[in-house]
Formats: structure tokens, sequence, C-alpha cells
């Protein structure tokens, strides 16, 4: 598996950002009072995220993944800002089947991919602080599928009103240059907020292209839980862009 923006691997809910915005509030402690669902993708999440909850923490997108892999899977996480790369290091240390990259997350993935054996999934969820990495995950992907066309394909979005000044529209923008590259492809979205200006990012969303068998099923049904927890005016939804021959 391929993590091109893995970040600092873990987060303290005491951490000066995190105190501050108190995000947290809003979304996985509405989950923590949950020990059973219906979803068994939603389940194990949960299994996975409540040690951590636990300890006040929360673990970014490296350690689920660790979490996950096979005896014989390997990992590979790239974050290029020194800081992040530091907390990284210190948070992965000792575990199996990590490879750590301080480069570039687009410019990595295009060098370790294809796999060998040929085969495996990749993570790609930006900041979008710059407008420009809009661009930059579908050039990437194009390049990347030109060589490797049976990766399954992660792509983490948000959801930004008019506030975000050209922002806004720009990750639709880019699931539909994106939904055309893959054999299959579709979006799952979680709005949390009305779609308001003063409201700036109300949601957000994944992108997936060649997507597992049944993996919409799941997703729509651990969708479906979630929203009931989180809120009244929680929704989500999830559609396809491509399905196969089309």
């Amino acid at each position: 598996m391929f993590d091109t923006h893995s970040g600092a691997g873990k987060y303290q809910f005491e951490e000066t950002t995190m105190a501050q915005n108190k995000e947290f509030e809003s979304g996985i402690s509405k989950l923590e009072s949950i020990s059973q669902t219906r979803s068994s993708l939603l389940n194990n999440y949960l299994s996975i995220v409540k040690p951590f909850y636990d300890e006040s923490s929360y673990p970014g997108s490296p350690l689920i993944s660790q979490s996950l892999l096979r005896e014989n899977d390997t990992l590979h996480l790239m974050e290029l800002h020194p800081a992040e790369f530091d907390k990284l290091q210190h948070v992965m240390k000792r575990r199996s089947g990590c490879h750590l990259h301080k480069r570039d997350g687009f410019e990595g993935l295009l060098a370790l991919t294809p796999p060998r054996p040929n085969r495996g999934a990749v993570l790609i969820d930006p900041p979008y602080e710059r407008f420009q990495e809009y661009q930059d995950v579908s050039r990437t992907l194009k390049k990347m599928f030109g060589h490797w066309e049976q990766g399954i394909v992660v792509i983490w979005y948000p959801l930004l009103s008019a506030r975000a000044g050209k922002k806004h529209g720009a990750s639709e923008v880019m699931y539909e240059v994106l939904g055309d590259l893959a054999k299959t492809s579709f979006v799952a979205e979680l709005v949390v907020e009305d779609a308001s200006d003063d409201n700036g990012m109300y949601g957000s969303g994944v992108c997936v292209l060649n997507p597992p068998w049944q993996l919409d099923e799941h997703l729509s049904s651990a969708l479906d839980e979630l929203t009931t927890v989180m809120g009244d005016d929680v929704t989500s939804s999830l559609r396809w862009l491509k399905r196969e021959g089309e």
C-alpha cells in the first residue's frame, strides 16, 4: 500500500491546534459510546480507533493501515514536511512492514509503482492548501495508470462552500476527471454542515478508483449508521461515476 501524504501518524487531543479547534468533539467523540454496529466495516474501524481514543489520541492513516497489514504486505509512507516526518518516524518505529520516505508523495508514487507483485492500493489525502494540488492529484494518477492500471486508489477531498473562493467546486471538478481514469469508480460523501458561505468546509468525501467488489455496499451501510449517530442534520451519499464496461 502507498500513503502519499502520511502526516504525523498519530494526533493527541491536547495538542494546541486540536485543543483549540476541538473538531474531534463533532467527529470521533460521537462514536466513542458505540459498542456494536450492524456494519462490519464500521465495527472494524472502531476496534482500531478505540485503544487510541482511550489514550486521548487519534490514529492517522499510517497506523490504521499498518494494523491491517497481512504477513507479506508492505506499506510505503511518504511525508515531505520535516517536522511531520520526524513525528511519523517516532510513531511508526519498530512497526513491521513499513517503509518511510521523506519525499514528495506524488513523485514517490510514480517512482514506486507498479509494485511487485502487481497489486496494491493507494491513499491520497493532500491538505489542498494550494489550489494546484487538485491538478497535481489528477496529473499524477493519469501518469500512474499509464503504467499501473490495476491499482486501487482512494482520494480524500474536502467539500467547500463559496467562502473558499476559487477552491469552491474544485473537488467536484477533480473527481469527475478522476472517474474516467479507471475501469470503475464512485464517490462517497459525508455532509456535516449546511453548505452556506459561513461554514467553509461543510463535509468531505472520497473518490474510489477500481474499488474492490462490494466495497460500495459495505461503505453505504457504514455511512448509513454513521449519520444516525452524528446528528439529525448529517447526511451521506454514494454515487457511481463509472461502472464496468461504460
